[in-house]
């Protein structure tokens, strides 16, 4: 019976073919008739339309009728007697014994059909169809975070949870300020709470931004990108271009001089122009020429410094020449006594540093700015971008706890003035984190402050990207050592995105390939982007994944 209800199609075919042959024999088309034959002699096309429509009707209502008992029989009969066979689920696996990474999503069933199979198997991403990651869609209050996220997220961190050296490591983030609580518990559930970091405002942890090893034009475009993301992008392009180059300048001045810098320090400089120009005064007195002074007796005894344009200097009654490895390693190599003395006639000791020559011409870049470009553009025009850039930046300085944390001073990254910890405990880099097996938290709803919350989450993303991609080049030269599997864990990730703006045909994000990746974010109310969600541990061929393990076949 249910061979021939599920073939249904095809014998309502055939058997409408013979019953309207026989009827059409039986009951031809009657063309003799008085009335239709005025019809054929006044319009011919009615005549033959009404033909026709009758001899389709002798094999169409005949299909019509087949096809309503067939499916009667279906539903009533062979769907119902079906609904009472149904096969068990092999064992859950624990996560704690199992050998492989994968994700158990659900059950699986018939694929084409609607009921329950006589031999279901769990439904299993492996670990190689993991690489392409998880993205989870959902109405508000599906149930998207207590049904999927979560029993995702303790499968995949429980596993090898007994083994330091092979622990998956992470980062989470999150809007809403109990999911990262969740994870916590998770990670005590399976002995993993020394490995839960979390970055909060009550928290210990310091998290500085732009402390990494990116040039001043990365870090100046991926602020410029953040705006694009909080604000929207506009149709005119200068606005962008001229935040970018302000950022990037204060932070590159900020970046020779001092080898350090924080948002808030951009900020000041952005909206201070007395004090911008005061640090470049200050670069100019650490970066003035310095000279090498010999004695007159000295000079004249050795002839090959001719070549080094000694020139006499009146006040020191000694003879001087600009600074130049070459000349201190002649010096040096022929015992002459020598002194380094600045421009404005200070003594440089032999313990000071000699000037970076890379960190000078860097200097030098920024004053070119400073003065031939900055300084040129009217007032007006020169306000409206620094408050373009100040909306954004002022959410550094008006939060104590704010500037605390995520702007701390240079002296918490020294080890002796921060030895009593009264600068706070400074967040790892990302790629000793991953090493380490840590599970890194952002926990800053977005009900305290939407745009900062959104702001520190995506740079986070990005630094952690960034320690993700950097493994590459490390797992090619160790391929024999054991790499752990990185996750990414995201709620709402439409809110750190980054790199669009708002506008509907900039509304698009490449789901990229990352070694290792990510997994899991969850991405409502988002329908023009698909998020960099993976999760990887070394470089695959571009193959479909497979959703069955290949211990749990398909059902017949």
């Amino acid at each position: 019976m249910r061979a021939i209800v599920e073939s249904r199609n095809f014998l309502s075919l055939v058997l409408s073919a013979f019953l309207g042959t026989a009827l059409l024999y039986r009951m031809p088309f009657q063309d003799q008739n008085n009335l239709l034959q005025l019809v054929l002699l006044e319009r011919p096309y009615l005549f033959y339309g009404i033909k026709w429509a009758y001899v389709t009707m002798l094999f169409s209502t005949p299909y019509i009728g087949f096809s309503l008992v067939f499916s009667l029989a279906y539903i009533f009969v062979v769907r119902q007697r079906a609904a009472t066979v149904a096969g068990k689920l092999p064992p859950y696996p624990p996560v704690a014994s199992r050998d492989k990474l994968f994700l158990v999503i659900g059950e699986l069933h018939y694929p084409r059909r609607p009921e329950p199979a006589g031999n279901p198997r769990w439904l299993v991403i492996p670990e190689r169809g993991l690489f392409t990651g998880v993205a989870i869609f959902g109405a508000i209050g599906s149930g998207k975070t207590t049904g999927c996220m979560m029993p995702f997220a303790e499968q995949i961190l429980a596993y090898r949870a007994q083994a330091p050296d092979k622990r998956v490591s992470g980062l989470v983030l999150e809007v809403k300020g109990d999911f990262c609580h969740k994870i916590r518990k998770l990670l005590e559930k399976h002995h993993r709470r020394e490995d839960y970091i979390e970055v909060s405002l009550q928290g210990k942890y310091r998290y500085n931004p732009l402390y990494n090893d990116l040039d001043a034009y990365a870090l100046a475009f991926g602020i410029a990108s953040l705006l694009n993301n909080l604000f929207g992008r506009g149709k005119e392009p200068f606005w962008q271009q001229a935040y970018t180059n302000l950022v990037k300048f204060i932070i590159l001045l900020h970046k020779v001089l001092y080898d350090y810098v924080t948002l808030f320090d951009v900020y000041e400089c952005a909206i201070n122009p007395k004090l911008l120009e005061q640090k470049i005064e200050e670069g100019d007195r650490c970066f003035e020429q310095q000279y090498l002074l010999v004695d007159i007796d000295a000079f004249e005894q050795h002839p090959e410094l001719d070549d080094y344009g000694f020139i006499l200097d009146r006040k020191e009654k000694r003879l001087k020449a600009p600074y130049t490895e070459g000349l201190l390693a002649c010096l040096d190599a022929h015992g002459i006594a020598h002194e380094s003395q600045t421009e404005s006639g200070g003594v440089i000791k032999n313990s000071d540093p000699v000037h970076d020559s890379d960190r000078q011409q860097q200097f030098e870049a920024v004053k070119r700015w400073f003065y031939q470009d900055w300084a040129r553009i009217e007032p007006k025009l020169r306000t409206s971008i620094i408050e373009g850039i100040s909306v954004f930046l002022s959410l550094f300085d008006d939060n104590p706890e704010v500037k605390r944390v995520f702007c701390p001073p240079k002296a918490a990254y020294d080890p002796a003035a921060n030895k009593d910890g009264r600068y706070g405990t400074l967040l790892p880099p990302f790629g000793d984190l991953i090493e380490q097996g840590k599970v890194v938290a952002l926990n800053f709803p977005a009900s305290l402050n939407p745009g900062l919350a959104r702001a520190i989450g995506t740079l986070m993303k990005l630094d952690f990207e960034r320690a993700v991609l950097n493994r590459i080049p490390e797992m090619e030269r160790h391929a024999d050592r054991h790499w752990r599997e990185v996750l990414f864990l995201c709620d709402e990730y439409q809110a750190f995105r980054h790199g669009w703006g708002t506008r509907p045909d900039r509304r698009r994000e490449v789901l990229r390939a990352l070694a290792p990746g990510q997994m899991h974010p969850d991405c409502r109310h988002t329908k023009h982007q698909l998020p960099p969600v993976h999760f990887a541990r070394r470089e695959l061929a571009h193959a479909p994944p497979d959703l069955s393990h290949k211990d749990l076949p398909l059902p017949e």
